[in-house]
């Protein structure tokens, strides 16, 4: 109940929150922070709908919004917007609800059905679902009569580095790789891959390689073993997986033979920084060249959402739309939040940024924006209740991660 306080999608975080407070946690200097994630997933599996008698939902206000896209950041912005006492419709190109954690995270890491769980309690509210639904602009909706839109699109395009070999049989792009592999698409990999990227989504591509069936899966990034975009859980469970982990190499080009690749050449990184455009300036370590062979690159080094100015707001660096503090665009009435804004992020933080706007478009839509309930009992913290002899000694419990 304290969780759905201010999360509607509290099982998917269970399964795969970034966990950014436990980097705060002051158990830390003991000896481990508190594993807050597999709490909060253990007190969503064990606990009963007790909460809903508590939750608000205020009076219709005539006012009809629609929401662009049906990932974390969307379904939260609809469900807080429908609370609020507004009409709510959600509009998802896809086949489904969820996007990123259903299309980008991989099935071993979060069920589907906890997925679909999630997004049924949301749309039970009398939440409208247009799927196979492509919106091409914002004009589209504000004609149609909206009195706000709100878009939360995600970054579902991916990137290929402009390097040799970059189109040949055998290059795939780690967002369409994923979202093939989740809707159970045949994908062939061969024996071995390289997945070009650091972070966590280069992650869950060499993750996914391996449980199709390659025996050497490598995953090669710029940075170094230190400051690697990927969380320290993620890349101890592709290693924990058979995966070769190579930090601070670059990319020069991908071999062929054939027309098919062949492999990935690469070089020691002796220094890199970054210039006034963002371009990594790179210094190689001479004579580091060397090769390893594959049969598959997976492009996984990031990716941005797929839009253009016929959208109808301003963009900004990378096609990200641009937002004031309220998270309203240039255009009156159209609100985004969300990786569409921020870029690649996590879910927590989509969530986190689709709760504000969605009390900022009930404010432009004449309301407070008061989003406060209270669905957990009154609780009086007192440490010495029910003190543990020895707790400061107790180390962290690892948990089992899904296979």
């Amino acid at each position: 109940a304290v969780v759905r306080e201010k999360a509607p999608l509290p099982k998917i975080l269970g399964y795969i929150c970034s966990h950014f407070c436990e980097l705060e946690c002051k158990r830390r200097f003991v000896n481990a922070s508190v594993a807050i994630r597999d709490l909060k997933r253990y007190a969503c599996e064990h606990g009963d709908d007790a909460w809903k008698s508590k939750a608000f939902m205020k009076p219709a206000t005539g006012k009809r919004v629609a929401v662009v896209g049906a990932g974390p950041a969307g379904l939260t912005a609809g469900y807080f917007l429908k609370k609020l006492g507004h009409e709510v419709t959600i509009y998802e190109e896809k086949s489904c609800a969820g996007g990123t954690p259903r299309f980008g995270i991989p099935q071993y890491r979060l069920p589907r059905e906890i997925i679909q769980e999630e997004v049924d309690h949301i749309l039970e509210l009398g939440i409208e679902l247009c799927l196979n639904t492509k919106i091409t602009s914002v004009d589209q909706l504000l004609d149609d009569g909206y009195d706000a839109v709100f878009v939360a699109v995600g970054t579902h395009k991916g990137v290929r580095l402009p390097m040799e070999g970059n189109d040949l049989d055998g290059v795939l792009v780690n967002v369409d790789f994923l979202k093939a592999v989740s809707m159970q698409e045949t994908v062939a990999l061969g024996d071995a891959v390289v997945v070009l990227g650091g972070g966590n989504v280069a992650c869950d591509c060499a993750g996914v390689a391996r449980r199709l069936g390659a025996s050497q899966v490598h995953m090669a990034c710029l940075e170094s073993r230190e400051t690697m975009p990927a969380s320290k859980d993620e890349l101890e469970a592709v290693e924990k997986d058979g995966v070769i982990v190579h930090p601070g190499v670059t990319f020069d080009k991908i071999v062929s033979e054939n027309g098919k690749v062949a492999g990935v050449q690469f070089s020691e990184v002796k220094s890199f920084t970054f210039d006034e455009n963002r371009q990594a300036v790179i210094e190689k370590v001479e004579g580091s060249q060397h090769v390893i062979s594959c049969c598959t690159v997976i492009f996984a080094v990031g990716q941005g959402p797929d839009l253009d100015a016929s959208f109808g707001v301003e963009l900004g660096r990378g096609n990200r739309i641009v937002v004031n503090e309220n998270y309203e665009t240039n255009r009156a009435g159209v609100f985004a939040a969300g990786d569409v804004v921020t870029g690649t992020a996590s879910v927590i933080q989509a969530i986190a940024a689709a709760r504000k706007a969605a009390s900022a478009i009930d404010r432009y839509l004449g309301q407070d924006g008061d989003l406060t309930e209270h669905l957990a009992p009154e609780q009086k913290a007192n440490p010495w209740i029910g003190k543990i002899e020895g707790f400061a000694q107790i180390p962290r419990q690892k948990t089992d991660q899904i296979q």
